[in-house]
């Protein structure tokens, strides 16, 4: 009697274990579907819902690689299509033309806006900032130094 128990509990939680990744499986080509026809918050929604409760989800991770490519976020992307591939190198559940022309389109944009020269826009509107501002108190002071004419 004492072994039932257990085994009905395992047996359980098996079940349940083995019904909700098929559900994450369901709602992942939902995803998809959505993706391929171009309702990006839905697939976004759906896609956000699995890594909630499967964050190693490797699957999940490339369909939101797809996803933040066809919203242009190609810094995310990269990130998004690494993860899958750091959780299933052979990424074996897409089709492999699909995988390829995706990481090549990402190895294209890295290229065209390099992460490393991002945020050199706004360092150099930084620096013109403080380069103004010390000119104008710089001025204000040298003002206050001299005395009034007369």
């Amino acid at each position: 009697m004492s072994t039932v128990k257990p085994r009905l509990f395992l047996s359980l939680f098996l079940a349940f274990g083995l019904a909700l990744c098929a559900a994450h499986a369901a709602m992942l080509d939902r995803a998809a579907g959505l993706l391929r026809a171009g309702h990006l918050g839905r697939a976004d929604h759906a896609i956000a819902q699995v890594l909630a409760a499967q964050p190693d989800s490797a699957r999940a991770h490339y369909l939101d690689a797809r996803l933040l490519a066809a919203e242009g976020k190609w810094p995310l992307a990269e990130d998004e299509l690494e993860r899958a591939r750091r959780l299933d190198p052979t990424l074996g559940f897409a089709p492999r033309p699909q995988v390829q022309a995706l990481a090549k389109e990402v190895l294209r944009h890295r290229w065209k806006n390099p992460a490393g020269l991002a945020g050199y826009g706004q360092a150099a509107l930084a620096v013109l900032f403080v380069l103004v501002s010390g000119y104008l108190i710089f001025g204000v002071l040298r003002g206050r130094r001299q005395p009034p004419k007369t």
